[in-house]
């Protein structure tokens, strides 16, 4: 127990020396429970965005940047919404936007039926830091989150890409679990394009007999898993990169999104007594501002309007 604990909610980045292929392995526990168990998600939706917060979790440290990467589905069913952000230092939230009733009816009929038409956006934004925000946008076509993902890599970036993931509960405590492992081929590779395939397909041969019980943590640390299945390939292990829980918002961060509104439609937000009551979506914190804030902040909006 004490080897799952440690090794939790981590990104271990390695590499196949041999097969000139890098990687990164993501094991999740307290921060896709707090995600998920934030809302009251129904599990064909948790299921989902679980595998969403693994993937985004693989770029965490792999990007030398000082902002947030986020992995956006936009979609026309179902879920109409969902997106995970973190920190290049490890700092993960996520949400999701569904019709319950919608989702009940087509959950068995899985990702297509869930989804609809919709796209997986990839967004890097530096601004707060000063630098701008980048984003790339692939169809997802009914396919899974993992799958839209590698056709991103495919189509735009050009870079072999494979990833296999789990989700789950602990069979002890019912909290949520999620991990995966994404490896993908070295740019700059001038080996023989025969060589090089011959190294993928064995790689991924490998890839594909890691079960979900060994990706979840059931007594093996991700070192050991990664040794089971890549030893011959010369795995080599960089410093863990440790994920945590967290949401940026704040009372001056909504403070800040409510200037942004017309004075009427400030007046529209009110309740009965004058008050704003704002939810954050991420996290569920609220944000009560009295009558006289929400005066005040009207009377700057006006003051803008001019």
């Amino acid at each position: 127990m004490a080897e799952r604990i440690a090794d939790r909610d981590i990104v271990r980045p390695f590499h196949l020396e041999r097969a000139h292929l890098r990687g990164r392995f993501v094991r999740l526990e307290e921060t896709v429970h707090y995600v998920l168990t934030a809302h009251a998600y129904p599990e064909p939706v948790s299921r989902l965005l679980a595998e969403l917060l693994v993937l985004a979790g693989s770029f965490v440290g792999a990007l030398k940047f000082t902002g947030t990467f986020s992995l956006q589905i936009r979609a026309e069913g179902p879920i109409r919404l969902m997106v995970v952000d973190v920190t290049n230092d490890g700092v993960m939230r996520g949400y999701a936007s569904f019709d319950e009733d919608a989702v009940e009816g087509a959950a068995e009929a899985g990702p297509a039926a869930l989804f609809g038409d919709a796209v997986l956006a990839l967004t890097v934004d530096q601004r707060a830091a000063g630098g701008q925000m980048q984003q790339g946008i692939v169809r997802i076509d009914g396919r899974r989150p993992s799958d839209a993902l590698l056709v991103y890599f495919r189509q735009s970036e050009q870079i072999p890409t494979a990833v296999r993931t789990a989700v789950g509960r602990d069979p002890l405590t019912g909290h949520w679990r999620a991990a995966g492992i994404l490896v993908q081929a070295m740019p700059g590779d001038r080996r023989e394009e025969e060589e090089r395939r011959e190294h993928w397909r064995r790689v991924m041969l490998f890839l594909q007999t890691v079960t979900e019980a060994e990706l979840l943590g059931d007594g093996l640390s991700p070192d050991r898993v990664l040794f089971r299945l890549f030893h011959e390939e010369g795995v080599r292990v960089f410093d863990a990169v440790r994920i945590t829980p967290g949401c940026s918002c704040d009372r001056e961060r909504v403070r800040t999104m409510l200037r942004q509104f017309p004075p009427g439609e400030l007046e529209g937000m009110r309740r009965e007594d004058g008050s704003i009551d704002v939810t954050c979506q991420f996290c569920s914190r609220r944000y009560l501002f009295e009558a006289a804030a929400v005066d005040g902040l009207v009377a700057e909006c006006s003051g803008s309007a001019r």
